[in-house]
């Protein structure tokens, strides 16, 4: 079992962190790794490394997860980006870190497109607790081309019929 300080920022972290961010950060939880500390506040995910912050809003985070055999947390950003962080014990952050990506999520959806085109994901997120507007993303699942005419019509199209149902 790890010292509950290694789920805490230090003063100097939460001071740091401050400046980053113009105000006082709110942790949820934190942990700790060799390469440096995660913390997960209501709005967004916070990486520290040596060379730098990394501040991540939950409503850019396609997925992610926990991969407990080498004790790293993971994510993809909705840009396709991936990135990865070690920690040294998972304490609750594999937990509240998935609570939160879903918590971004109003609406979901998995269509098959007609014409064998392929499948598409619609998501609607927005910021956990938050009534701003809903940013909508569409990801095209295996071999669906978001690039082709017809299928980027007829992703338009279930957008819109999303944004009248949960708009």
């Amino acid at each position: 079992m790890a010292d509950r300080s290694a789920y805490k920022l230090t003063k100097d972290e939460i001071a740091e962190l401050a400046k980053v961010l113009g105000r006082r950060p709110d942790v949820l939880v934190a942990a700790r790794g060799p390469e440096g500390f995660v913390a997960l506040l209501r709005d967004r995910m916070v990486v520290r490394r040596p060379q730098g912050w990394q501040l991540v809003a939950w409503t850019d985070i396609q997925r992610g997860g926990w991969d407990s055999d080498n004790r790293r947390l993971y994510w993809q950003m909705t840009d396709g980006t991936r990135s990865e962080i070690e920690l040294n014990e998972q304490s609750a952050l594999p937990h509240a870190f998935a609570e939160r990506v879903r918590a971004s999520i109003v609406a979901w959806r998995q269509i098959e497109l007609d014409d064998d085109l392929g499948t598409v994901q619609l998501v609607g997120r927005r910021r956990p607790g938050s009534d701003e507007p809903i940013s909508w993303q569409v990801e095209g699942l295996g071999r669906c081309d978001l690039g082709d005419p017809k299928v980027q019509s007829i992703v338009l199209g279930l957008v819109e019929e999303m944004r009248a149902e949960y708009e």
